[in-house]
């Protein structure tokens, strides 16, 4: 089913019922049951962390549950391509499914903080292997003019959860039994693993599965996640040397893995990843950018309206998520574009969202907060109509055999972006004068510096997009006609 040849990407997109008939409705299915139970699982742990610190203790330990998930999704994703070509698809998924499901129970038992803090690294890595498995399925079992429909769906799938997973923490929260927001989600997890071991194929037809099974990196993984735990050290660190020499000790250590995976024979990133010169390259380096960009301006957004504009937690919690929608309804809305009208999406996408995140900026501290939510809604809508269209197009251009490690790849870069724009945005405002947070003018002050460093990821990524869509269109070209 896997397309990869230059001109499969302008073919007619096919509709949304193709999604559910000729057997893929169980595979759509089980995407977007594991982006759900995952995004849930990210999203439900903020709600109820003052229950837990109630009931348990742990309170110098806090932002723990969520950073090591996060290390732990990074780690899990980018291992999806080992773990695949050893154990094949089927049972891949299922055991990160399963193991998933373990993690969370493990979570619901946890006595103390320290072991939920290792449940929650546990639950994060097979939640990792469970996204970028649901990636590497799109690409092997559908093809190009089913990707983009795919993809919406799982773009609004989250958004989904984006506003269901704090109301079921929520809800918990309420009744002060945290340990439910995780038993709630463990029988559907045991279903999803059950589903996958027995529906999907043994093995995808890859050239990387019929290599054989060879051995895990180890090192480069440790190596990566020593250096995403780098990146989450700085959140809590006040003295700004020390948050500069953990910045700095990231980079080099993530690089440092891309280095080491560049000669292996079991990447866990595709060939040139890194190179500005090959679409692969491109791409990843806009999805890492335009994350870390969206992960600034939300972060510090909640900050600026109830600090500095002193709104109720209901219409920070309506702004917030709007950006996300935006998002969602531009995946929607240009997920059946092909050929000239993909290109458009492609080459105005970046600059609709670069142009809303100018306007972002220019109204962080106008009284008219309409047109900020204005503004963060077209940011989301312009980053999705070419989004969608960008991660279609990469899977379609993968090399012979890495197919499922491009797949997997875009699930783990974007997180990386994710966790690299959290770190460089809080290095950025207390550099700023944020303070204790407290004080309206520090905040002001401190939010619109970030936001206008935000320009500049979000501006490269408008760039290397004008710069994959040349590279794609000259390897897309027909060769010139040669004389007999």
């Amino acid at each position: 089913m896997n397309d990869n040849s230059g001109n499969g990407v302008d073919e007619a997109k096919g509709a949304w019922s193709e999604l559910f008939r000729d057997g893929r409705g169980l595979y759509s299915a089980l995407i977007i049951g594991g982006i759900a139970l995952q995004a849930t699982q990210i999203l439900v742990i903020a709600i109820i962390m003052p229950t837990i610190v109630a009931d348990i203790g742990g309170a110098v330990y806090y932002t723990w549950a969520s950073m090591v998930y996060t290390i732990g999704s990074i780690i899990g994703a980018s291992s999806t391509g080992a773990v695949w070509a050893r154990f094949g698809a089927r049972h891949g998924y299922a055991m990160g499914a399963g193991i998933f499901a373990a993690g969370t129970i493990g979570c619901a038992l946890a006595p103390d903080m320290g072991l939920l803090i290792a449940a929650r690294g546990v639950q994060g890595w097979a939640g990792g292997l469970v996204a970028g498995g649901g990636m590497a399925l799109i690409t092997s079992l559908f093809d190009t003019r089913l990707r983009t429909r795919i993809l919406a769906i799982a773009q609004g799938t989250f958004t989904a959860c984006h506003l269901g997973g704090p109301i079921v923490g929520g809800v918990f929260a309420a009744i002060h039994w945290w340990r439910g927001s995780f038993w709630l989600m463990t029988p559907f997890m045991v279903a999803f693993a059950v589903l996958a071991l027995y529906r999907l194929p043994a093995r995808l037809d890859t050239e990387a599965e019929r290599q054989g099974a060879p051995p895990l990196p180890l090192a480069r993984l440790a190596t990566l996640a020593v250096g995403v735990g780098a990146v989450a050290a700085i959140g809590p660190v006040e003295n700004a040397v020390l948050r500069l020499i953990l910045l700095v000790a990231a980079v080099a250590l993530v690089a440092v893995a891309f280095r080491l995976d560049r000669n292996a024979s079991n990447k866990i990133f595709p060939s040139r990843a890194l190179s500005l010169t090959a679409p692969i390259g491109l791409s990843l380096w806009i999805l890492s950018l335009h994350a870390m960009t969206q992960t600034s301006v939300t972060l510090f957004l909640p900050l600026l309206l109830q600090v500095v504009h002193g709104v109720s937690p209901v219409f920070v919690n309506f702004v917030t998520i709007t950006i996300s929608f935006g998002w969602t309804v531009g995946a929607f809305a240009v997920s059946g574009w092909s050929g000239a009208q993909e290109r458009v999406a492609l080459w105005t996408g970046p600059v609709l969202a670069f142009a809303a995140l100018v306007a972002v900026t220019l109204l962080a501290l106008s009284p008219q907060l309409e047109l900020l939510t204005l503004g963060a809604f077209f940011m989301g809508f312009g980053v999705g109509i070419y989004n969608v269209h960008l991660v279609a197009r990469t899977m379609a251009v993968a090399a012979e055999g890495e197919q499922r490690t491009v797949a997997a790849s875009l699930a783990s870069v974007r997180s990386l972006g994710t966790a690299f724009g959290a770190a460089i945005a809080g290095v950025i405002a207390n550099a700023a004068g944020l303070g204790d947070a407290s004080d309206p003018a520090a905040v002001a002050h401190a939010v619109t510096t970030v936001y206008y460093s935000c320009w500049v990821p979000f501006g490269l990524a408008g760039i290397f997009m004008f710069r994959f869509m040349r590279i794609d269109a000259a390897r897309a070209a027909p060769l010139p006609a040669t004389a007999d």
